[in-house]
């Protein structure tokens, strides 16, 4: 039994090694857009599922996983270009905002899915700090522009605090793909949660 993980994402790919199960990441074959109109929880989920689905063949378990950030109905998704990524920045700022990770599982038999969700407050950081952000960190491939584990000298993370799993917020909800694995018979690092805080500097 093959575990696929449909997604380049190198954070995923991160988190899912803390698990400790072996795997091959594939790029799934989902156009996003499709599901822009959902609200946010619900989109993050039919993605997750979708693209693990997008390329399940015989004989594999796939792994497929979404990310948005919402500010009470708003989706603040992949910015389209660094305007868009400067203004999702400065509406986040000082705000507390919910962020939504579907993980889904399916070996073309069954497609189990699970929505995560962690509150994160921002910083009241001003335009000189988005500048500085977005002219030194890559922030078009992420939700709402930033990435918490992002420190820019001096200043450290754009996030004040947050409540719920870190692997959320990176990308890869951690605890519930566990849970979503056993159901298949795959097991998964007992000590994962350990790793996770040497890793990421948080306890999950």
């Amino acid at each position: 039994m093959k575990i696929i993980l449909a997604s380049d994402s190198p954070r995923r790919k991160q988190l899912l090694g803390l698990l400790g199960v072996e795997y091959k990441a594939v790029s799934h074959k989902v156009n996003e857009t499709g599901y822009l109109d959902l609200e946010a929880k619900e989109m993050v989920g039919q993605l997750a599922m979708a693209k693990a689905l997008s390329i399940w063949k015989k004989g594999r378990v796939v792994i497929g996983s979404d990310l948005t950030v919402a500010l009470k109905k708003e989706i603040l998704g992949k910015p389209k270009d660094l305007n868009e990524a400067k203004k999702f920045l400065k509406t986040l700022s000082g705000k507390t905002h919910s962020v939504f990770c579907g993980v889904a599982v399916t070996d073309g038999k069954k497609t189990l899915m699970s929505v995560a969700e962690s509150r994160v407050t921002m910083k009241p950081y001003n335009k000189k700090v988005i500048d500085e952000y977005v002219k030194k960190f890559e922030v078009l491939d992420k939700g709402g522009a930033y990435a918490i584990q992002f420190e820019l000298p001096g200043y450290g993370s754009l996030v004040e605090k947050f409540e719920g799993g870190i692997t959320t917020i990176i990308g890869l909800p951690l605890e519930y793909l566990a849970n979503l694995l056993a159901e298949f018979g795959v097991k998964v690092n007992p000590n994962w949660r350990e790793k996770c805080k040497i890793e990421t500097g948080y306890e999950n």
